[in-house]
């Protein structure tokens, strides 16, 4: 449990990322640690999708920089060669907290991994 607490404790925010892509290995294992997170009533809605692909993640990554409003050129997700998307359907009550909760997993596990 240490351990667990250490990680957590110690994970920050990052700026930015080496272009290499992560081992299928270590992506995997993240994504899994993802689907573990608790949800509301047991509904298990989030879902996970892996955007490899750098075209689609380059498309992505546009998208967002409109949403947020911010300058030509920079890139939300600071050069990571991939994302994770996660989506939780609506219609269940604790859809954010559930998608939260899954994001907060797979940062941790991304973080115990090195990666």
């Amino acid at each position: 449990m240490s351990e667990v607490l250490d990680k957590i404790k110690s994970r920050r925010s990052i700026r930015k990322y080496r272009s290499d892509m992560i081992p299928q290995d270590k992506l995997e294992k993240i994504i899994e640690a993802g689907t573990y997170a608790a949800t509301g009533m047991g509904k298990q809605s989030p879902i996970i999708l892996a955007v490899t692909n750098k075209e689609l993640r380059d498309q992505f990554s546009e998208e967002n920089r409109k949403i947020m409003g911010a300058p030509v050129g920079m890139d939300p997700f600071y050069g990571a060669p991939v994302i994770l998307v996660v989506l939780a359907n609506k219609a269940v009550p604790t859809h954010v907290y559930d998608g939260s909760l899954v994001m907060g997993n797979l940062m941790n596990a991304a973080e115990s991994l090195g990666v």
